[in-house]
Order: structure tokens, then C-alpha cells, then sequence
């Protein structure tokens, strides 16, 4: 190696020459160790022969036990520490007292990727430290295929992340279309600075502008240098694309001071491309989860299905829905021109995940039906009060819904809670009841099916023909739609108000108490009935409240 060179360190290893999956588990402090040589542990004694100091160490643990059953990586680190190496790289995996005695040490201890071919990796270390670096095209290549290897393994997105913070030796922030955190790794993460870096990070103003537009963005997606002077910090990002959109960001974060090279906007380029194919994945997945998850609800709710074996299948899916009581929540877009079903299922899943609700989300026809957990009242009032994080998570998508569609409305309706799954499929009738009644009388606000009153029962026969008939024969002549009728049944509706009290029901009016009479009796005569008669009464109020029903 050349006086002139730099030394080597173990930092430029893992950005030069180890393996992508390489993870620095302990000794971090010590990356800019440098590193002479690089030697491989033999299964015979000595197991490092000639060592000399600074030198990057490679075993794997099961080399370790043909060496001796005896051996622990712990005490191998001992060892090694005694001997002045300048780092360890294992495959097998790492315990917590390997990590604890490098710590101690101060060495390097890196997680090596299962499958790593301990003589390769020694080439690739030598041909470094001899000087002879590849060069930026052939690591990026490299580097590409090797992120493509654990992609293909789903280590997922955060272990992806978690390598490459660790090969660049910088932090790593994956956001995204909506600028909000989905995976971070690296130094800055675990700092007291990184609120305030990611609050910084959710300026969309501070991005260039064809990176704030998803289709420019697509368009020109090579990495952009953008200084945070205020953080002290800059970043190399470039936009996640997906299907010609802009999906996100991914970006590399250093220090204002370190300069950012060509290795690095390769890693940025690729980091990027490797996110788009994992968030691809993570949505195949999830849709796969609803299109599942929703026919499961559909037989649940519809009775095609017993409680016990929907209760199977979904403690497969992760929920665990006879633990506690949940009620259901259903909402729908009401009006002409509307917003997308999935943009309401949307709204529902981000303030579900902001508000950390334990809630079952699914995109059905006609609307979206959510299972919220609904804590167990203290009070009286029991099952007549809307569970407490039912109303919250309701308010906060309303709330945000009129910040993003002022011209459109929402019509939300909430069951009662359920104790157990097999109660789950009245909690859906009663939000439905509740979220069509919501619908008709245009209601801004969530409306829970046990503040309904007489419209809870009203509402659940509201499909069936004994309820259409009964409101006929009651109201006879009066129950067809004529202006003059309409007069008489808005009379009927406020003698009902005043309690039949007919002097205020003539002042609310504003008519002579004497027309109010005439009035009543021709009303009489129309319908066919005797208001002085308690059960007619009953019958006529009962048809005035079906009739809202109906011509809602």
C-alpha cells in the first residue's frame, strides 16, 4: 500500500468491500480504526496464525465449533482484543455477551450476512488494502445485487435500511409521498437532535420544486444535495418512484461538513430503487391482507359464516377480537361528486395508526366499516354513551376530511359495543341504521345508534314492508304527497312538539287557534283517526317519525 494512500479503515470496508446486510452490532466508535490486513480463522490450531495488530478478523461460528466445542465468540473476542486486531466479522450470529465483550474492547464487532463466503470477503479486503479499490460503477453494481439478495429474502424495509446506514456510515431516512417518517437508521437517530431533523425533514418548501410534484419528481429522479444549515446537517435525497409516481423520499444524512461522494449518490439511487420494490411489496401484501380480511367481514356481517371459525381466521390475520369489546363505525360519502371510496379508507387507516387505535379497517361496498376497540364505560349511561376512542377516532377522520374536501360530506354511523365477535354483526346493523339516518338528515357528526331513541327500532324495519304498511294505514290519505297534506302533517308534527297543547301549537304556527281546530279536524277526517284515543295518538307520532324516515 502506497505512504501516500490514507490508511484504510474499517468504515471503508463495509462501504468498499463488505457484503450489504453487514451490521456494526457493537464497538461503532471504533469505524475509523484503521486496518492493515485481513485474516480468516482456520479450524486447526492456531486458529489466526501470525498476527501482527490491525487486523480486520473473520470467522464464522460454525468454524469456531469445529475448532473447539468448547470455544465461545466471547472468549474468541478476548483473544483477539489481546492481539490488537482492528475488527471482527462474524457469521452465525451474535450473542449479547460477544457484544458486550466488544464493547469493552472498543472493537468493531460486525453481523456478517448468512451465506457470506469467508474467502471471497477476504479477497475483497485485500484487494483494497493492497490498492486496488474497485471502482464506483463495479461497487455500486455490487452493492445493487446484494440489496436485491435480502429484498428477495424479506428481511423488509427496516433491515434494509439498518444495512445501508451502516455501509454509508451516515443515517438513512425513508418518508413517504406525505413527507412522514416509515423507516430511519444510523448515528442521528438515537441523537436529541433528531426531532427536530425530522420535524425539518416534513417542509416540503425545502425540497426542490420538481421533487413537490409526483409526476416531475418520476420524471427527475437523480439525488439533490439540499443543505439544513439550522440542523447542522445535509442530505443527499432522491424520490422513491413507483408506476411513474412519485412515491416518497430516500436520503442520506451527514454532517454539514463531510462531503458527500460518488459512492454515495449511487447508494441514494439504488437505496431508492430497493425502497420502491419493498413498498411495492408491503402494498401487494397488505392488499392481499384486505381483499382476505374483507371477505372474511363479509360473511361475518352478512351470517355466512359462524362467529368461532371467523374468530380463526382472524387471529391468523393478527387481531384478537374476542379480548375486548369493539364497535363498529360506518361511513360513506354522501352527494353527487364525491372523493374515492379509498380515500376515505385511507383517511381511516392514517388517523388509526396517529392516534395508535386498535381498529380493524375495511374498504366495503357502498362505504368503509371499521372495528374499533371500545373501552369498557365507567359510567351509568353503559352502552348509551358512544365509547370514548370510537368518538375520538371519528371526529379526527371528519376533521380532516373537511380540511381536504370542504364541499363534501361524510356520513359516519356507530353501533353499539360488542363483547365478543359473535355480537360484531348487530354492532354493524345498528352503524349502519344509524350511518343511513346520518345520510338522510344530512348529520355532521358521527351518530351513535344508542342516542337515537325511537329511531333505533324505527330504523332496523326501515327495510321491511310491515314498517311502509303500517305507516299507510295510519296516516291513510295524509301519507300521500300533495302541498296541502304537507301543511297538515307539518301541523301534526307541532301538536306532537307542544305536547298537544293546542294554543302553542297555534302560536308556533302563527294561526288563530280556531283555524288550528278546523285544521285538526280535517286532518281527522283524512286520516281516518281519533286523536283523543291514546293508542291512535301513539300510532300517528310512530308514522310522523317513519315518515322523516322515509323521506329522508
Amino acid at each position: 500500500m502506497s505512504d501516500a494512500r490514507p490508511p484504510v479503515t474499517v468504515q471503508d470496508l463495509l462501504r468498499w468491500a463488505l457484503p450489504v446486510g453487514t451490521r456494526l452490532v457493537a464497538g461503532c466508535e471504533g469505524a475509523a480504526r484503521p486496518v492493515a490486513w485481513v485474516t480468516v480463522l482456520q479450524t486447526r490450531a492456531p486458529a489466526f496464525p501470525s498476527l501482527e495488530g490491525r487486523e480486520l478478523a473473520l470467522l464464522s461460528l460454525d468454524a469456531l465449533h469445529l475448532l473447539s466445542d468448547k470455544l465461545t465468540l466471547s472468549a474468541i473476542i478476548h483473544d483477539l482484543a489481546q492481539m490488537d486486531v482492528a475488527a471482527i466479522g462474524v457469521i452465525g450470529g451474535v450473542d449479547a455477551a460477544a457484544r458486550k465483550a466488544a464493547e469493552s474492547y472498543g472493537i468493531p464487532l460486525l453481523d456478517l450476512p448468512d451465506g457470506t463466503s469467508l474467502r471471497h470477503l477476504e479477497r475483497e479486503c485485500v484487494r483494497l488494502l493492497a490498492g486496488a479499490p474497485p471502482s464506483v460503477a463495479e461497487r455500486a453494481a455490487v452493492i445493487h445485487e446484494q440489496l436485491l439478495q435480502l429484498s428477495t429474502a424479506n428481511r423488509g424495509l427496516r433491515a434494509l435500511i439498518g444495512a445501508l446506514a451502516d455501509l454509508s456510515g451516515m443515517t438513512v431516512v425513508v418518508q413517504d409521498k406525505r413527507l412522514d417518517l416509515i423507516a430511519a437508521a444510523g448515528d442521528l437517530v438515537e441523537s436529541p437532535r433528531f426531532a427536530a431533523l425530522e420535524a425539518a425533514l416534513r417542509t416540503e418548501s425545502a425540497l426542490p420544486p420538481h421533487f413537490q410534484d409526483r409526476h416531475q419528481a418520476a420524471q427527475h429522479a437523480d439525488p439533490a444535495l439540499i443543505a439544513m444549515p439550522q440542523e447542522g446537517v445535509q442530505r443527499l435525497t432522491a424520490p422513491i418512484v413507483a408506476n411513474r409516481l412519485g412515491r416518497g423520499f430516500f436520503s442520506l444524512i451527514a454532517e454539514s461538513e463531510r462531503p458527500f461522494e460518488p459512492l454515495d449518490h449511487q447508494l441514494v439511487r439504488h437505496g431508492a430503487a430497493i425502497c420502491a420494490l419493498e413498498m411495492a411489496k408491503e402494498k401487494a401484501i397488505r392488499e392481499a391482507q384486505k381483499r382476505v380480511q374483507g371477505s372474511l367481514l363479509e360473511r361475518l356481517l352478512s351470517g355466512a359464516i359462524p362467529p368461532d371459525q371467523a374468530l380463526r381466521q382472524l387471529l391468523r390475520l393478527g387481531y384478537q377480537p374476542d379480548s375486548k369489546p369493539y364497535a363498529a363505525l360506518v361511513a360513506c360519502w354522501t352527494g353527487a361528486e364525491t372523493p374515492s371510496d379509498r380515500r376515505l379508507e385511507t383517511t381511516f387507516n392514517e388517523q388509526v395508526a396517529l392516534l395508535g387505535s386498535e381498529a380493524l379497517v375495511q374498504l366495503m361496498e357502498g362505504g368503509v366499516v371499521v372495528f374499533c376497540h371500545a373501552e369498557p364505560s365507567q359510567s351509568a349511561a353503559g352502552r348509551k354513551v358512544m365509547p370514548r376512542g370510537v368518538r375520538q377516532l371519528a371526529e379526527a377522520v371528519l376533521n380532516r376530511l373537511r380540511l381536504q374536501f370542504p364541499s363534501a360530506h361524510v356520513a359516519m354511523g356507530v353501533g353499539r359495543a360488542a363483547e365478543s365477535l359473535a355480537g360484531w354483526r348487530a354492532s354493524y346493523q345498528e352503524a349502519t341504521a344509524a350511518q343511513r339516518i346520518a345520510a338522510q338528515w344530512r348529520v355532521n357528526q358521527p351518530l351513535y345508534f344508542g342516542d337515537l331513541g325511537v329511531y333505533r327500532l324505527l330504523s332496523l324495519l326501515l327495510e321491511t314492508a310491515e314498517l311502509r304498511s303500517f305507516y299507510r294505514e295510519t296516516l291513510g290519505e295524509l301519507a300521500d304527497e300533495s302541498p296541502s297534506n304537507r301543511d297538515f302533517i307539518l301541523t301534526l308534527e307541532t301538536f306532537f312538539e307542544e305536547h298537544g297543547n293546542l294554543s302553542q301549537t297555534a302560536s308556533r304556527l302563527h294561526v288563530h287557534r280556531n283555524t288550528l281546530l278546523y285544521r285538526m279536524e280535517r286532518i281527522a277526517q283524512l286520516g281516518g283517526f281519533d286523536l283523543d284515543n291514546p293508542e291512535t295518538r301513539l300510532a300517528v307520532h310512530l308514522a310522523l317519525k317513519i315518515r322523516r324516515l322515509l323521506q329522508g
